[in-house]
């Protein structure tokens, strides 16, 4: 490899490239991840004229297009008649955010979220008591006081703003020079190969955005388009109405099939297996298609176990899924056995699911390793072990389910509402199962989360933390939710059960709500009767999630 060049190029010159079309993406680079928030913080930085990093391109003859990544993206397609193709090893987010400042387009990033970039907007008038406002911001243009940079960058700029007057054209001109005239640093390698591009992005990436081991595995792995089929069977899952952030599980489930947990209780290493498969096929090209067909027997049980968290658990969409993860190692259950799980095994299938949401076994010290014994386990099941699946790590009902807050991301408050959406909660007036599979109760949307003694009150009485414990949240629809507002249970409760007498209890089951006299919802003292609550809601949900597992998982008080 050639020692790198340095140069600097004006963001008006960098235009001429981009619409020359001379940037290509390469397979080992990841897809557009930025938001909204993050791109205005960039091109906010260019006004400012502070340093906003290099862009660090590969400069290789076009006859290496076969590298270039296909999938549509945010920056303008390769053209194929230039000579020479500019690789961009690093910078791919800022590049794709200057192209789209001058084009105005509305584009997906890779969580699957629109960004309108003629949103861009430049504050002609920030306030004057804030220091150091941002200047460029992401917000619905709003005439003479947001003007969109897509206007602003335009060549024919001086149309758009022909009826402005002078003093805010200047400001409007002030902005565009500081933009068209930011000089981007510029480092270039030559006579590099693809192994030795593989490893500088790594390098490059490492010290920016966070690299996962499946970005490195991707980055190694230069001679197959790796990258591209994980995106391909996440998309696939993503038809089917279930998203993933990323497709770091789909690589870990590959991994755990194709190399084997390691005897140490360690899973196999992703960069192992990619420089192992990329030796291979260096040596052999015909070992290519011998990882398409292990990937495509692998894409199918990716698949399946997808669709068995789907409709044999109360996974309605990716954010009920206590960990991504859990998918890696049931994954290796249906790579062994193709078929649905029959009986027994579901079993088994429930036992671990619900033992692992609620005692986070994917996340934190150790995780590793139960991600292992859980591979194992279940190439074991399907190839015909009696094995049972065993949990005796038991919880703390108090410090593991009563301290555990409902607006957390966590395995365990996933599991929780998991384990509502199983018993079906019902609408308060009319009894009616509540559609928890769409939008109507999506776990990311917290409005249809419901306080059963309402914040407001207990606010005066204990902190956040209690009264946001998952022992004082149930599932109701938003509309009920702004009906009862701030009343206690032993009032809207009272109201619900004269209207509704003989489904009261039924309804009140489905929400896991205690309705006895003891159970501290028909108490008068807001303070005793929450703690009595509180007490005799946590005994429900232990009792709820080990009938749910069929398996003990809680110590017993």
């Amino acid at each position: 490899m050639n020692p790198p060049t340095f140069s600097r190029l004006k963001i008006r010159d960098l235009r001429k490239h981009l619409l020359k079309r001379c940037f290509a993406i390469p397979k080992l680079q990841r897809s557009f991840v930025w938001d909204a928030g993050r791109a205005a913080k960039l091109l906010d930085s260019m006004y400012q004229g502070m340093p906003i990093g290099s862009l660090f391109l590969w400069e290789i003859d076009r006859k290496s297009a076969n590298l270039i990544r296909t999938a549509a993206d945010v920056l303008p397609t390769f053209d194929h008649a230039n000579k020479h193709i500019w690789f961009v090893i690093d910078g791919q987010q800022r590049l794709s955010v200057i192209h789209q400042a001058f084009e105005g387009a509305s584009k997906q990033n890779d969580a699957g979220r629109h960004i309108q970039f003629d949103r861009l907007c430049f504050v002609v008038q920030p306030e004057a008591e804030t220091e150091s406002p941002q200047r460029i911001v992401y917000r619905k243009p709003l005439n003479r006081e947001f003007v969109s940079l897509k206007d602003i960058l335009s060549a024919d700029w001086k149309q758009h703003f022909s009826n402005y007057p002078q003093s805010l054209v200047r400001r409007l001109r002030d902005c565009r020079d500081r933009l068209l005239n930011y000089p981007l640093p510029i480092i270039t390698v030559q006579g590099a190969t693809l192994e030795d591009v593989g490893e500088i992005f790594i390098r490059l990436n490492s010290q920016g955005m966070r690299v996962t081991s499946a970005d490195r595995a991707i980055a190694l792995m230069g001679n197959l388009d790796v990258r591209q089929m994980a995106e391909e069977v996440r998309r696939s899952v993503r038809d089917s109405g279930f998203g993933l952030d990323s497709v770091d599980p789909i690589l870990m489930g590959f991994n755990l099939v194709a190399e084997g947990p390691d005897q140490n209780g360690d899973p196999p290493k992703l960069e192992a297996m990619a420089r192992r498969w990329s030796k291979r096929i260096a040596q052999d090209e015909s070992e290519k298609q011998a990882f398409a067909r292990q990937w495509d027997k692998y894409k199918r049980a990716f698949l399946s176990a997808v669709d068995c968290v789907q409709h044999k658990f109360p996974v309605h969409d990716e954010t009920y899924l206590p960990s991504a993860n859990m998918l890696a190692t049931l994954t290796v259950y249906f790579y062994h056995h193709p078929g649905q799980p029959p009986s027994p095994h579901l079993k088994e299938l429930t036992k671990w699911f619900w033992a692992t949401g609620v005692a986070q076994r994917y996340s934190g010290r150790g995780y590793h390793r139960n991600i292992v014994a859980d591979a194992r386990f279940f190439e074991g099941l399907a190839r015909g072990s009696l094995k049972k699946f065993t949990f005796t790590d038991y919880l703390d009902p108090v410090a593991d389910i009563q301290m555990a807050q409902y607006a957390s991301r966590s395995a365990r408050t996933r599991a929780f509402f998991c384990l509502l959406a199983a018993h079906k909660p019902c609408y308060l007036d009319n009894g009616e199962p509540i559609q928890i599979n769409g939008t109507s109760v999506s776990h990311a949307n917290r409005k249809h989360r419901h306080h059963i003694f309402p914040q407001g009150q207990l606010a005066a009485h204990y902190p956040a933390q209690v009264y946001n414990g998952l022992c004082n949240v149930c599932y109701l629809v938003s509309e009920d939710n702004l009906k009862i507002g701030m009343k206690l249970p032993r009032k809207y409760l009272t109201t619900y059960r004269a209207a509704a007498p003989k489904t009261f209890g039924r309804v009140m089951r489905s929400h896991l709500i205690p309705t006895d006299p003891g159970s501290g919802i028909w108490d008068a003292g807001i303070t005793t009767a929450f703690k009595k609550f509180r007490k005799r809601r946590l005994a429900l949900i232990c009792t709820a999630f080990e009938n749910e597992a069929g398996i003990r998982l809680f110590r017993k008080s």
